[in-house]
């Protein structure tokens, strides 16, 4: 050990100068100290006030002078000369909590204090600020499944301390072979719950707020005080919805330009069996998740006449169960014992959702059930082989396969690009990340480019193509379900009315021939886009034949 002349000046309640160093580095050797350590331990003495300031500046010079590793002997007589006896107090404490920050941030220090290739990082600074830059950070992550759960347990050890989690699902025991925040004493609890608390319990430090409530539940505020947005979430819907409400978020100044504060990128990740994507949209530069969302494909959709006449396969006779007999459904005790009912015919497709009298619940095992022993039935009808309960399940539920193994890498990209778009210590991907573990480990990252017709972020004009013969509502029809819209109304480009939806429908029954000017090509059209609080304008250029 180092003997000191002046170590009197150190002694306060039993407290030395390898007291505050075995603070920073317990059950140390006594001879070195790593230096991302004792960077900490120097920028926290800086930013604590004048008391520590001139010792904190000396600690830096020290350790960017001493490479990897700060010999014990050097630091003990630095804070020899430089620390008063009223103030070991503060030091060590000080000393306690950068070893603290060290542990918690172990992983992400080399990333942030080491600099990159120019190319992949331009205009970042290594520094050790980088962490407090990135504790002061704050993550709304939307889902707590398969994806949510590695994206939370990522997101705490990368040193993100404010995240808030949304899930409107509960628990159920079939989650437990992936989903692993979640245990069996949990099962039928919130989601999101147990994935917070789950998170403080191991990850000390970090503070996560949870909700079980719709995305759509929350203001524009509440989506506000988010530095970035990352989703594992299993639908399509909605993700547009958090797309639009994100991409209308966006505020501009006099000239047109956007207001960087107010870019708040969405990470969105997936995965199915062995395929999985990532993917990072930032508002306006990059393109939207609805430039693509026609590539995404959700569940199997059959057509009505071929379930309920010609089935092929086992999945059409689970379709009939649940399209057709399903709504016939009177009452339910059991799947052995219940009641149907007659409804006239042509309200056979009746929406499932508010059967005749039973409410379908696809957590309850006795209408799966069901579902599962009339779908045999009718595959027993036509020799049809394959139908299990577990497809039963999967179809009715639009279940897609899970791999542990995918949920881990998909999330880890994910989480990736929120701390490199965080901190900047690499540039963001060009859009697309794409795995298929089917075929060995082969991945890709490509670019997605803009669509020009998309309705959240593309130009404001659409092109759609029509008849002159077709009627007002049938371009109305056909453009709400092409882009996801309610139109609101429509008026030519010399601002005369066609339809307003307040007002009536007197001419959605009307030809486009009877209604458009004479060799007018071109409508006004003000419609609403989910998740976007007022209405957007846009020119509709009619391809007319």
């Amino acid at each position: 050990l180092i003997s000191y002349s002046n170590s009197d000046l150190l002694l306060l309640r039993g407290m030395s100068s390898l007291e505050v160093l075995d603070a920073l580095l317990p059950n140390a050797n006594g001879r070195s100290i790593p230096s991302d350590v004792l960077g900490l331990f120097a920028r926290m003495l800086q930013n604590t006030g004048d008391i520590t300031s001139a010792l904190g500046l000396k600690m830096a010079e020290l350790v960017e002078s001493s490479g990897r590793a700060v010999a014990s002997a050097k630091a003990k007589a630095l804070m020899n000369e430089h620390v008063e006896k009223k103030n070991v107090n503060v030091i060590l404490n000080i000393a306690k909590q950068a070893n603290k920050r060290s542990r918690e941030y172990h992983s992400t220090i080399p990333l942030l204090t080491r600099k990159g290739n120019e190319d992949f990082s331009p205009g970042f600074e290594p520094s050790l600020a980088n962490v407090e830059v990135l504790a002061s950070k704050k993550v709304l992550c939307v889902g707590a499944g398969g994806l949510g759960c590695e994206i939370l347990k990522n997101l705490a050890l990368s040193g993100i301390k404010n995240i808030v989690v949304i899930d409107l699902d509960t628990i159920d025991l079939s989650n437990l072979n992936r989903q692993f925040l979640f245990r069996r004493k949990d099962v039928g609890k919130p989601k999101a719950q147990v994935a917070a608390e789950f998170i403080k319990k191991r990850a000390k430090g970090v503070k996560i707020e949870w909700h079980m409530k719709k995305i759509q539940d929350f203001n524009d505020s509440f989506y506000r005080q988010f530095d970035v947005v990352i989703a594992g979430l299993d639908n399509v819907k909605a993700r547009l919805w958090l797309n639009a409400k994100l991409f209308s978020l966006l505020e501009y100044d006099e000239e047109g330009d956007v207001d960087p504060d107010s870019i708040i990128p969405l990470v969105d990740g997936g995965s199915e069996g062995f395929k999985g994507q990532a993917r990072i949209f930032i508002y306006p530069y990059s393109s939207c998740f609805e430039c693509s969302a026609e590539d995404v494909k959700e569940g199997p959709k059959f057509e009505l006449c071929t379930i309920t006449n010609t089935p092929r396969i086992a999945e059409h006779c689970i379709a009939y169960a649940l399209l057709i007999l399903w709504p016939k459904l009177k009452s339910l005790k059991d799947h052995k014992n219940y009641e149907m009912v007659q409804i006239q015919k042509g309200n056979e497709t009746r929406d499932t959702k508010t059967p005749n009298g039973v409410k379908l619940d696809k957590d309850d095992p006795e209408h799966m059930t069901w579902v599962y022993e009339r779908a045999k039935e009718r595959a027993f009808e036509f020799n049809i082989k394959g139908v299990t309960y577990n497809l039963t399940m999967q179809y009715v539920k639009n279940i897609i396969p899970a791999i542990a193994s995918t949920n881990a890498l998909i999330s880890a990209a994910c989480t990736n690009e929120v701390i490199k778009y965080l901190t900047m210590a690499a540039t963001s991907m060009d859009g697309y990340f794409f795995y298929n573990g089917q075929v060995g480990t082969y991945s890709r990252t490509f670019e997605y480019k803009k669509n020009p017709n998309c309705f959240t972020c593309g130009a404001q004009s659409i092109s759609y193509a029509t008849d002159a013969t077709k009627s007002l509502g049938e371009l109305k029809d056909g453009i709400e379900s092409k882009y996801r819209i309610v139109c609101k109304s429509f008026f030519t480009s010399d601002q005369k009315t066609l339809y307003n939806k307040t007002f009536g429908d007197e001419n959605l029954d009307k030809s486009l021939a009877s209604l458009m000017p004479t060799g007018e090509s071109k409508l006004i059209m003000m419609a609403k886009k989910e998740g976007v609080a007022k209405p957007v304008k846009t020119t509709v250029l009619l391809s007319i034949s």
